[in-house]
């Protein structure tokens, strides 16, 4: 019997069918893709389904509806359904797939790891579903062989009859007095003992039931209401005392006049199905890459140390644990060093703590400890240390060492009854007052932090001033052709020149001014100042006749009714020709109501700008609505760049991006670019432009200037 399955792979968009064959390929797996829910269901008869994957966003026929059709036949009602898609995590839209049967529900861009061991565990299940049926139809056949052997019946017709009209993996049938009167072969499959063993042995069958299911097993077999197709699941060992799951069913069996001829049950062994079951609840709530607890976890245990706490009054902490410069090892090293020393540093978590205290990871290079029951708040405060202690000795990974601090915040609860989600967000502060501090330190929470962490308002009136007395000044980041060198243009960057502060990061006001609406005026400036340089550029430089500037639109200028109106009044002010403009707008923001998104860009190619989908790959745009879109270019996420030389899979989404975009006719740009390689494999992938710190850091007017009388 061949190993390779059958998996229907469904999806309108060509680029998400590769990416799926690509991460699947080479395990013994046969994808049939699908482009519509209707090829799907035609090419169902020709195969025999382990499970599908279904996008829900789809012309036509969604993959809601599409699941409905395939539940609706009862030829292909079995077949397991996984949805993906890149559409909201509103519940509501969870809540629909898993109403119409789906066993998961996976969001793009779905992790490679993740995909394959999701398809693995179902093409084992299915292929262990094969070989089951093979013993089935040995079993029939078996079977036939006692229907024409009258020697096999001459006790009983109504054996007979038992055993030809109801076909399951484990038959038995047991009479009025708890004798065993019939048990079939494949008991010895399932248990490991043979037929006789049961039939001379008739208590053996309850004694290798697991302990703590004996009860519920003697109710459900005594409880005369239950029959039908109501089942217990329920554990037993086997003859290696190996624990399998086993589903019953049971039906009363009476003669034609009535008489009580005891009952059938039928035990199919679901021990896989409940692997299966175990292994899906684990990864809904721990990390995939430590096996830790997850956010969601963690704070269920914690809702239940509160709970504890106020019954008890004891003492329990929450620790925000945060790697000090651990992005600068992904940098030199690479994601996949990164990856094991993050392993590491949760095993050595977990061996500081005690078996009923819970480390897990949030994400990153950020974990989380709750320490339970203990008894002080200085046994609390010695236990902090010795954690904190224990990252002044060195990590080695791959012969590498790594001296790596950390800075810890943490709350300290007794008794009274709070939110989960506070303590975390308490010992979250801080950590970052840690940071702030100097890092590798451990610092406890206090009210008077919250201060600093959520005065919005003072910032909010600092950008306010600062828009009045235009501190933000545009810098610009050169972009050059990949296959000549050549400058192609500019993207402007918004810089806060503060009187005192000197430079502000963008990662501090850039949030705020999103936050607060003020990103639409700081925005307008930006594009405004970016247009009017350029244009003198072009006036001055030969050279810059044919430079473009690309500007970023946030979202809340894309959703702004005046935003076509006002960038033609800049333009028309500036005197930039509006074909040397490129507004910039990411594929998220794109994508949250592309109908809506569709107008507001056919307006703005009405101006005759040119047009980018910004941080393209995150997403996984439906190719139907990107058709849709007046765009001219799309801007490769900087995410892939930067993993091109560690994550090889990287390359091929490249590449996929690359070829879907020429053949839309669009051109590509390639952001992050840092190193000679990533330039070579982008130029060889037939990238048309590229931008990076391997060409030039963003740039102040003077100096941007400068860049291009040199390109002269």
């Amino acid at each position: 019997m061949s190993d390779i399955v059958d998996v229907l792979v469904v999806d309108d968009e060509r680029i998400n069918l590769k990416l799926v064959e690509g991460i699947l390929k080479g395990y013994d797996l046969n994808l049939v893709m699908a482009s519509s829910g209707a090829k799907a269901l035609e090419c169902l008869p020709d195969y025999d389904f382990a499970v599908a994957l279904l996008d829900v966003m789809m012309p036509g026929m969604d993959g809601f509806e599409l699941a409905e059709r395939i539940r609706s036949s009862e030829s292909f009602h079995n077949i397991p359904i996984i949805f993906i898609t890149a559409i909201s995590k509103d519940q509501r839209h969870v809540f629909r797939g898993y109403e119409l049967g789906a066993v998961d529900y996976l969001f793009k861009p779905v992790e490679p790891e993740v995909l394959r061991s999701k398809i693995h565990i179902f093409a084992d299940l299915h292929r262990k579903k094969r070989r089951l049926e093979e013993t089935t139809r040995r079993l029939e056949a078996t079977i036939d062989q006692l229907e024409i052997s009258k020697a096999a019946l001459e006790k009983s017709e109504q054996r007979y009859r038992l055993v030809a009209d109801y076909n399951y993996d484990w038959e038995c049938w047991i009479g009025p007095q708890g004798d065993i009167r019939y048990i079939s072969p494949s008991c010895e499959r399932v248990s490991g003992y043979s037929p006789d063993e049961y039939v001379h042995n008739p208590g053996l069958l309850e004694r290798i039931i697991h302990p703590d299911d004996r009860s519920g097993w003697s109710s459900f077999m005594k409880d005369e209401a239950v029959g039908g197709e109501k089942n217990l699941d329920f554990r037993i060992y086997d003859s290696n005392a190996k624990i399998r799951w086993l589903s019953l069913i049971k039906h009363a069996i009476r003669t034609e006049e009535g008489a009580d001829l005891g009952i059938r049950i039928s035990m199919r062994d679901i021990t896989n199905r409940k692997r299966m079951e175990e292994q899906l609840k684990h990864s809904a709530l721990h990390d995939t890459l430590t096996g830790l607890p997850n956010r969601v976890l963690f704070l269920d245990r914690l809702s239940q140390a509160v709970d504890r706490s106020v019954e008890d009054n004891g003492f329990y902490a929450v620790l925000f644990v945060n790697l000090d410069r651990f992005q600068a090892v992904n940098d030199h090293y690479g994601h996949s060093v990164g990856d094991k020393l993050i392993q590491c540093i949760s095993k050595k978590l977990q061996g500081m703590v005690r078996s009923f205290d819970t480390v897990a990871r949030f994400g990153g290079d950020e974990f989380g400890i709750l320490v339970n029951e203990m008894e002080s708040v200085s046994d609390v405060r010695a236990l902090i240390k010795k954690i904190h202690e224990s990252f002044s000795e060195p990590v080695e990974v791959d012969d590498i060492t790594f001296n790596i601090s950390a800075s810890i915040g943490y709350d300290i609860a007794s008794g009274a009854q709070v939110e989960s989600e506070e303590l975390v967000h308490n010992a979250q502060v801080a950590m970052n007052e840690a940071k702030d501090s100097g890092k590798n330190r451990y610092v406890v929470y206090h009210k008077s932090m919250r201060e600093g962490v959520i005065n919005i308002l003072a910032v909010e009136n600092d950008l306010k001033r600062a828009l009045q007395d235009r501190e933000f000044e545009a810098y610009y980041q050169p972009i050059v052709n990949l296959a000549d060198g050549r400058l192609y243009g500019f993207e402007a960057l918004a810089r806060w020149n503060h009187p005192e502060r000197g430079m502000v990061s963008p990662g501090e006001f850039i949030p705020v001014a999103e936050e607060t609406g003020l990103i639409v005026h700081l925005g307008m400036q930006i594009l405004e100042q970016a247009c009017t340089v350029m244009n003198n550029w072009r006036i001055q430089h030969q050279p810059a006749s044919e430079l473009t500037i690309a500007v970023n639109i946030s979202a809340k200028q894309f959703g702004e009714s005046s935003l076509a109106a006002d960038v033609a009044n800049i333009l028309k002010r500036s005197g930039l020709p509006p074909q040397c403009l490129k507004l910039e707008i990411t594929e998220t923001v794109v994508m949250l109501d592309a109908m809506r998104s569709a107008n507001q860009l056919n307006l703005l190619k009405e101006l005759g700008i040119l047009l980018s989908i910004d941080d393209f790959g995150t997403g996984y745009s439906s190719m139907s609505y990107l058709q849709k879109f007046p765009t001219d270019q799309l801007k490769i996420d900087l995410s892939f760049v930067q993993r091109m030389e560690s994550a090889p899979e990287n390359i091929e989404i490249i590449r996929a991006i690359v070829n879907m975009a020429h053949s839309l006719r669009l051109r590509v740009v390639a952001e992050g670019i840092e190193t000679e390689r990533q330039r070579d494999l982008l130029y060889s992938l037939q990238c048309d432009y590229g931008q990076g710190y391997l060409y030039s850091k963003p740039l102040c007017e003077v100096d941007a200037e400068d860049f291009i009388r040199n390109s002269e």
